[in-house]
């Protein structure tokens, strides 16, 4: 990886949220990404990272990366030593939506997706299962929520 280690609070990406609704695209900025070189790839964490200019369904208040309590884990793993593609894992990944009925719903999980050796986008993506309803209104219209993130870094990661 190089930079070794790799510390950065401003790498930028993209967040798409499905849901039976529909599709929203957010902006990511203000990414805290930290990185070391493993042995077979690279590991580290978000410490935290903003979403805005959402789509129709999501404004920028109605939907947050929860990184206050934990920074989300991130693990790249190269298929084998100096093969072309490997697998980036984000675990502890949280994201809060603000339900039009007024309900908060609190969604947990782990991402996981390909990566090319050399890249320096991260790209993982999955369904984040409904973990925590909070406060009046409904969450029990989608029980999971469609999370494809994508972090363009600094780093170019190779195993």
């Amino acid at each position: 990886m190089s930079p070794n280690p790799y510390s950065s609070a401003t790498d930028t990406g993209v967040v798409t949220l499905t849901t039976s609704f529909g599709i929203s695209r957010c902006t990511v900025s203000g990414v805290n990404l930290a990185l070391a070189s493993t042995s077979s790839g690279a590991a580290g964490s978000i410490s935290a990272l903003a979403f805005s200019t959402c789509g129709v369904e999501f404004s920028t208040v109605d939907a947050s990366l929860v990184t206050g309590t934990a920074p989300i884990d991130v693990a790249i793993v190269g298929d084998a030593p100096g093969s072309g593609s490997g697998t980036v894992t984000m675990t502890d990944v949280r994201v809060l939506v603000r339900h039009i009925t007024g309900g908060q719903c609190l969604y947990a999980g782990t991402l996981s997706g390909r990566v090319a050796n050399g890249a320096s986008t991260l790209t993982v993506g999955t369904g984040l299962r409904l973990f925590r309803h909070l406060g009046a209104g409904g969450c029990t219209v989608f029980s999971t929520l469609g999370v494809t993130l994508s972090i363009a870094t600094g780093a170019t990661v190779t195993w």
